[in-house]
């Protein structure tokens, strides 16, 4: 897991704000990976100011945060189906909306609002059920999350968003492997989007870090993109690191400083000499 010190010194090397997302309110203004974050996560819109999500100032009647009882695993199939090396114990979570009223009372309308936008023509159906599914992840509720980022990729098969936005709720599920494949699909069919290999590389050096050959294909999968970039260099550091890898890590903070001129290279410096002092 990435701690919040090191969460500081990515955010100078890249120039990303790290915020609390929230997804879905306004279609127009959907948020890149905009799925609701429980703990702090990067924003990808880059140069994006550390917000929260706006409360209302009413109070809703009818709101609940409670999802309705998962369905089986099996009960419904997409495009996009679970790995079969992972079981699903409760498509049910804690959402970051629960315990907020006021919250869960603006998922709700606008959940209601977006679907009935779709069939409208005005929109994209795709954009529209990414919200929907956004709007329930938040709420806590896997399944119908599940089958709206399904709904969205049927759309649009080869749009990298859903297939992101569907790995970070699978994550959120346990579906470890499941959201592997899904960040590597929206690698896949839209390589050129930095945001996408990003995810995934903070993805699988948190979730899979033993996984040497994984790992290493993902960011041979960037590298080959984006050659030399002080992104994805400072994930490789932070992972070098935690294999005990030490002098390879300062090859890549070094690197990674290169490339960062005119930023604040404090934290990459002490970085460096944490490194150099374990060696």
């Amino acid at each position: 897991m990435v701690s919040y010190g090191h969460m500081e010194l990515l955010k100078q090397v890249t120039g990303r704000q790290w915020a609390i997302g929230a997804g879905g309110l306004v279609i127009l203004a959907l948020v890149i990976l905009g799925v609701a974050r429980q703990a702090k996560a990067p924003n990808l819109l880059e140069g994006a100011a550390t917000s929260t999500p706006a409360v209302a100032t009413s109070t809703p009647t009818t709101a609940t945060s409670t999802a309705p009882s998962a369905a089986p695993q099996t009960a419904y199939e997409g495009p996009f189906p679970i790995n079969k090396a992972d079981t699903i114990v409760s498509w049910n979570f804690k959402g970051p909306y629960a315990g907020n009223d006021t919250l869960i009372a603006q998922a709700n309308a606008d959940i209601a609002h977006l679907t009935s936008l779709v069939g409208g023509g005005k929109y994209d159906e795709y954009d529209l059920y990414n919200g929907i599914a956004n709007d329930y992840s938040s709420l806590g509720d896997g399944t119908t999350a599940y089958r709206y980022y399904n709904r969205s990729i049927e759309v649009h098969p080869n749009k990298g968003l859903a297939y992101a936005n569907l790995a970070h709720l699978l994550d959120q599920l346990g579906a470890y492997h499941t959201a592997a494949d899904a960040y590597a699909k929206a690698v896949a069919v839209e390589p050129g989007m930095l945001e996408y290999h990003l995810e995934r590389l903070t993805y699988l050096t948190r979730q899979f870090p033993k996984d040497t050959a994984l790992i290493t294909a993902a960011f041979t999968d960037a590298s080959k993109q984006f050659g030399d970039n002080a992104s994805i260099l400072a994930i490789e550091a932070e992972w070098l690191e935690g294999q005990g890898r030490y002098a390879d890590a300062i090859k890549a903070w070094q690197t990674a400083k290169m490339l960062s001129p005119g930023k604040d290279t404090t934290a990459i410096d002490a970085a460096i000499a944490r490194d150099q002092a374990k060696q």
